[in-house]
């Protein structure tokens, strides 16, 4: 498991949203992102980042309170020591408070031709 320096997302909401400070959990702990910009209101963008330098062995977008939030896109940046910068991309969930979205991603294995 590569240890993780920061890591980036970017969430577009759907047609539910929250009007709270969007957290992530990390190893067990629950923490909000650092630098937000925009809102995870309906129909709004909200990007954050946070940077962990530790090893995640779990990394989850943690659901709200109260009400359900509808994603309707996902994508987290991630920044790994001894690798290339990679990105993934989820697709729509929908989390409440009993539910985590797992954002987790291990590096893509390298290619090569034969």
């Amino acid at each position: 498991m590569p240890k993780l320096k920061t890591f980036n997302v970017k969430i577009e909401t759907g047609d539910s949203g929250i009007d709270e400070p969007v957290q992530f959990s990390v190893n067990g702990f629950k923490v909000p992102f650092d630098n937000v910009k925009g809102a995870a209101q309906p129909g709004e963008t909200m990007e954050g980042s946070y940077e962990i330098n530790s090893f995640p062995h779990s990394l989850t977008l943690v659901g709200p309170d109260k009400g359900k939030w509808n994603i309707k896109k996902m994508s987290v940046e991630y920044n790994v020591e001894n690798e290339a910068p990679y990105s993934i991309t989820f697709g729509e969930i929908t989390l409440d408070e009993t539910n985590e979205a797992n954002i987790w991603q291990d590096p893509p294995l390298p290619t090569f031709d034969v």
